[in-house]
């Protein structure tokens, strides 16, 4: 492991992975923040209605998660061994899910619009905005679903600048019209939160156009093009059903359980609900090396096990648990610096603001082990093919554990907000410590290989 922390190679690799990474995902949460500030401005009621309905890309990013990661666990093991038509059958498959999963959410968003915000709260306000930006947020999901997946697939080739651009231009495109339809600049009418679903929606439609043009035209990588998308394998699809199937069940369950935690949260009133979004922020923003590292942290493992080496693999895995647990550390006390001066930048009483600070401490003393467990879990164990282990790992910790001990403690005990946020986090120090532990046991790495060639004709 100490061989592999000094090699230029291996930090070469990581970082040229690890920063595209954590920079698109800094961008989507500068995005987040900018709506969380401008809706700010028209009272707690549309910061709550905001928070929760973008419970609905809770859900969209970690079923994504499911479907693009479970890609990468193969994709990066045949990109690897230079196995280029199994590659493409791979990406053919992931960008029929996704799409079937955008529209799906979809229609929750465009149909049932108030159906599917009161699972979030009982307020009627919050309901009734939560339901006008829905109706044109909808729209977005599917866009947003392909241009996630075709993301994933570029990563596992180690091509990460175009879905990077694609964000930067994303994100300046939502800022400027989030500014305009939200506060009515230009002529155009003062929508507030809807406003903010228009400036989403504008920015989304521009980065699937960037992202899949370079997709189908350009890439030289996977060389994937439209008539691709209709490739058949049995073989191989049984393969990534095995593969992926405990991924987007596991993460599927996350995004339900995230969005349980939000509804526990919910139900506990306005102010607390405002002030957990305000915190969820603030967490998105130190998150972002995370996310960032355990993007990288697949791939290499998955490129060095397609190369044969699985040694190695297994050195890197440890090296990349020491750098998460660092970043952890690292994050806390960022945190703890930051946090005075990022709470001034919200318009809300005295009462949310000690609610904040009570959920903000929570946070940060879990905080070094829950990055373990990103970077461990999402990462590492993925990347290294261990996927069965991961779904029992999350939903057990979750749905056992977390989610029922902090609705216990919140909706019928009514302990002190501090006691059940950090119950309702419960999960992330313990799955930090047990997926680092299996993986030291040397349990986690599956070799993939695709029994039936397939043929494609393009190189």
């Amino acid at each position: 492991m100490i061989e592999t922390l000094r090699s230029r190679t291996f930090w070469k690799k990581t970082l040229a992975l690890m920063i595209p990474a954590a920079a698109q995902q800094l961008i989507s949460i500068g995005v987040a923040m900018m709506d969380s500030l401008m809706i700010g401005q028209f009272g707690e009621t549309q910061i709550a209605a905001s928070s929760l309905a973008n419970q609905l890309t809770t859900l969209a990013v970690f079923i994504l998660m499911g479907v693009g990661t479970g890609a990468n666990v193969m994709a990066a093991q045949f990109w690897g061994r230079g196995d280029r038509d199994s590659l493409r059958y791979i990406a053919s498959v992931v960008l029929r899910i996704s799409l079937i999963i955008g529209l799906i959410l979809a229609v929750f968003a465009l149909v049932f619009p108030a159906t599917t915000m009161r699972f979030f709260s009982t307020e009627e306000p919050i309901i009734e905005w939560g339901s006008r930006y829905f109706r044109y947020y909808g729209f977005s999901l599917p866009l947003y679903a392909l241009t996630t997946s075709a993301t994933y697939l570029l990563r596992s080739t180690r091509h990460t600048k175009i879905p990077l651009r694609a964000s930067i231009c994303a994100f300046f495109l939502n800022i400027f019209f989030n500014w305009v339809f939200i506060f009515g600049k230009f002529g155009m009418p003062r929508m507030e939160l809807a406003g903010a679903a228009v400036g989403t929606l504008i920015a989304r439609a521009v980065e699937f156009l960037i992202v899949f043009i370079y997709f189908f035209k350009y890439d030289k990588n996977i060389v994937f093009r439209f008539k691709h998308l209709f490739l058949h394998n049995a073989d191989l699809f049984k393969k990534y059903i095995r593969y992926s199937l405990p991924l987007l069940f596991s993460d599927t369950m996350l995004g339900f359980g995230l969005i349980t935690h939000t509804a526990i949260i919910g139900h506990m009133g306005e102010v607390v609900t405002a002030a957990n979004s305000i915190i969820t922020v603030l967490n998105q923003f130190v998150t972002v090396l995370n996310i960032g590292l355990s993007a990288a942290a697949g791939v290499v493992i998955g490129n060095t096990i397609g190369e044969g080496d699985l040694d190695r693999a297994y050195n890197e895995g440890k090296a990349f648990f020491v750098i998460s647990f660092c970043i952890g550390i690292l994050a806390a006390i960022v945190m703890l610096i930051v946090y005075p001066w990022f709470i001034t930048l919200y318009n809300i009483s005295d009462t949310v603001r000690d609610a904040a600070y009570t959920i903000f401490l929570s946070l940060v003393v879990t905080f070094p082990l829950a990055t373990l467990a990103y970077v461990s879990s999402k990462g590492v164990l993925r990347g290294a093919g261990d996927t069965r282990f991961i779904m029992f790992a999350d939903i057990t910790l979750l749905w056992v554990v977390s989610l029922p001990l902090g609705a216990l403690a919140g909706l019928v005990l009514h302990w002190p907000l501090f006691w059940v946020a950090f119950l309702l986090r419960l999960e992330f120090p313990a799955k930090g410590i047990w997926c680092t532990i299996r993986f030291l046991r040397k349990k986690s790495i599956r070799v993939i290989k695709a029994d039936e060639p397939v043929t494609t004709g393009d190189e």
